[in-house]
């Protein structure tokens, strides 16, 4: 027998139960959640079930290109915990990569402007970028931002969270950008998908670390 044809066969012997179990387990969560806190099905439509096996292991899935992006991870811990991590706009030098400075400057409830100053690594130089970021929060779902003032000639994007079960949340992450210089653009955004990926696995483990926290205070 053909040696690729043997190989095709055990990885599809082996991966066809992972896929399966895959699916199993976002099907199972979607009928064992409330309306209000239901994962979309367009949302959940747009993954593959091998997308959904790397989810549920902690993996990042990242898509996009030249600017416009989409990421998604699911983080242990409850919306709460999620919600306050995504709005704590005055420590994300504390957490997210490459952020030297957050503060917010602006607060009027649902509706916040914070200054955010990034350290962007564009392989033959550093280059800071001073943002001032617009945030609307629709509590605790959803947060949409866009550049108000700053280095970038755009930024635009979102936030989401969605439960599923009482101890992962799934974080999603949507975000449309663009440098003022066109010389700089291959280098920004090849620079951007690598920080987003990484930003999106800190976001994960600081509401893990904080989730794990509360529990053990007895929050």
């Amino acid at each position: 027998m053909n040696l690729n044809i043997i190989i095709k066969s055990i990885l599809f012997i082996y991966c066809l139960p992972l896929a399966v179990m895959g699916n199993i387990f976002w099907q199972r969560n979607l009928i064992a959640l409330g309306k209000d806190t239901i994962v979309e099905e367009a949302l959940l439509q747009q993954l593959s079930p091998q997308e959904k096996i790397r989810l549920n292991q902690g993996e990042v899935i990242l898509k996009g290109r030249s600017g416009d992006y989409q990421g998604q991870i699911i983080a242990r811990g409850n919306l709460d915990t999620a919600w306050e991590v995504i709005t704590d706009y005055d420590n994300f030098e504390e957490f997210l990569p490459n952020i030297a400075s957050s503060q917010i400057i602006s607060d009027s409830g649902e509706s916040k402007i914070f200054e955010q100053v990034s350290v962007v690594d564009l392989w033959l130089f550093k280059e800071e970028l001073t943002l001032q970021i617009a945030a609307e929060e629709t509590k605790p779902q959803e947060v949409q931002f866009r550049q108000h003032q700053g280095d970038l000639q755009f930024l635009a994007g979102t936030w989401q969270l969605r439960v599923i079960d009482d101890m992962h949340v799934l974080v999603s992450h949507s975000v449309k950008v663009e440098p003022r210089s066109n010389t700089e653009k291959p280098f920004f955004y090849g620079v951007y998908e690598s920080s987003l990926e990484e930003t999106l696995k800190a976001i994960a483990q600081e509401i893990t670390q904080r989730s794990a926290s509360d529990s053990i205070n007895g929050e």
